[in-house]
């Protein structure tokens, strides 16, 4: 469920771009479109970071797990 920009962010512009959602939202006067919208872009993005997150850590796993045999 990942748009095409988002595969271009590494994980910092992700987290950065999710912050000025998070920013945005918070200042509760947008319109409920634009509310929703955001809400659904930051919940694309969190889901973007995540599997960063998850390869990552599985590089990691298995760097370790390379390095005992």
């Amino acid at each position: 469920m990942n748009t095409g920009s988002e595969n271009k962010m590494t994980y910092e512009e992700a987290v950065k771009k999710l912050e000025e959602i998070v920013l945005k939202l918070e200042k509760s006067d947008l319109p409920l479109e634009e509310t929703i919208k955001l809400y659904d872009k930051a919940t694309k993005l969190s889901g973007y970071c995540a599997g960063l997150l998850d390869s990552a850590k599985l590089k990691i796993t298995e760097l370790f797990g390379n390095k005992d045999n």
